[in-house]
């Protein structure tokens, strides 16, 4: 629940409500700088466009409910069979999948983390442990001590972690899903196309305790469209399947998701556009942080978190048509921690010279 002097309450938990902005602030959806999704903002190329428009004839079909172009695609890509894929409405709709179909009696989350992890153990009555830190070897260390001392099903790791930035080494993560072999990992690694070699795909298809979860909108941008997979071993993704809705994933997202998948030039213009914002970024936090009381999480994704001298700043930036992640819904932290996106340099700009005016008037 969001709250703010602005009469801003609702119960919508993540960041991307312009629409809740345009109406509260009577403006114009284009006026607004979305600093609160960690969401690529490059354009997609023209042949997308095309894509879609030539594929428009079947609107009035239904969708291939075997997702049988993106699992070619796929194996093509990764060599990933297509019986270790499950396609999903975006990766949260098989966070809920796998909670349902996994059927644990006790859940193990690694906090502050995304948090549909709870809410999907929560709507499945699934028992939950949680375990905090904002060092992250503190963090994988208490969760070693966990397993070996207590009975847990499941546990889910971001990888990177949302809304840290951290990653977790995969020999780490290797050593971890060997030594609990009795327990379920659903690593969810959303943000793992900037960090690719670290990606535990592979492994998930040996690994009957290993889920990889996976998403097209972060790096992709294919935000709107609703496409995720997930990655496992044959038994695990049969079992899911008896859970999964049938046309779950409409036809115009498996077309954009097949054919961005092979696109090399996209993934190499994204990480060049991505390693200069970021340097730039951290530049300007490094600076701010020298100067006023900030601090801020290294992070290997396309976003940082920050923590403030105030508890005002969401505010603040609303005001000013700037719209960043107010964090106080992540478990562990409050107001003084936000969540900003790297994205285009006007818009980063923007961000830091309000940023600063805010800064200097506390």
């Amino acid at each position: 629940m969001v709250k703010t002097s602005l009469n801003l309450s609702y119960s919508f938990h993540h960041g991307g409500d312009i629409y809740t902005m345009v109406k509260i602030l009577d403006t114009d959806v284009n006026s607004i700088i979305d600093l609160s999704t960690s969401v690529n903002p490059l354009p997609l190329p023209s042949k997308y466009k095309k894509a879609l428009l030539k594929n428009f004839h079947q609107i009035n079909k239904y969708p291939d409910p075997f997702f049988r172009s993106f699992k070619e695609t796929l194996q093509e890509v990764y060599g990933i069979p297509e019986e270790n894929v499950l396609c999903g409405n975006g990766s949260t709709e098989l966070i809920y999948l796998f909670v349902n179909a996994l059927a644990p009696k006790k859940a193990l989350i690694l906090e502050p983390t995304f948090n549909e992890y709870q809410r999907a153990c929560k709507l499945y009555n699934v028992d939950v442990d949680k375990i905090f830190s904002l060092d992250k070897n503190h963090l994988f260390e208490k969760m070693l001590k966990k397993l070996s001392k207590n009975k847990i099903d499941l546990v889910f790791i971001c990888n990177p972690n949302n809304p840290t930035g951290w990653l977790y080494k995969k020999e780490d993560l290797l050593d971890a899903i060997l030594k609990f072999s009795t327990t379920t990992f659903i690593v969810d690694e959303a943000f793992i196309d900037f960090v690719e070699k670290e990606s535990l795909i592979k492994e998930a298809t040996m690994h009957d305790n290993l889920v990889v979860l996976k998403s097209l909108t972060k790096f992709y941008g294919l935000t709107g469209l609703r496409f995720g997979y997930a990655i496992s071993t044959e038994k695990i993704i049969q079992k899911a399947l008896g859970f999964l809705p049938p046309w779950n994933v409409n036809t115009f997202s498996q077309i954009l998701a097949s054919l961005i998948l092979k696109d090399e030039d996209f993934k190499r213009r994204t990480l060049t556009f991505f390693i200069k914002e970021k340097k730039y970024f951290e530049r300007k936090l490094n600076l701010l942080s020298q100067k006023y009381p900030l601090s801020y999480f290294p992070s290997v994704a396309n976003f940082y978190l920050l923590k403030l001298p105030n508890d005002d700043f969401f505010e603040f930036c609303f005001k000013e048509c700037i719209l960043i992640r107010d964090c106080s819904n992540f478990y562990g932290l409050d107001k003084h921690f936000v969540r900003v996106s790297v994205k285009f340099r006007k818009w980063s700009q923007r961000f830091f010279d309000a940023l600063e005016r805010w800064l200097a008037y506390k």
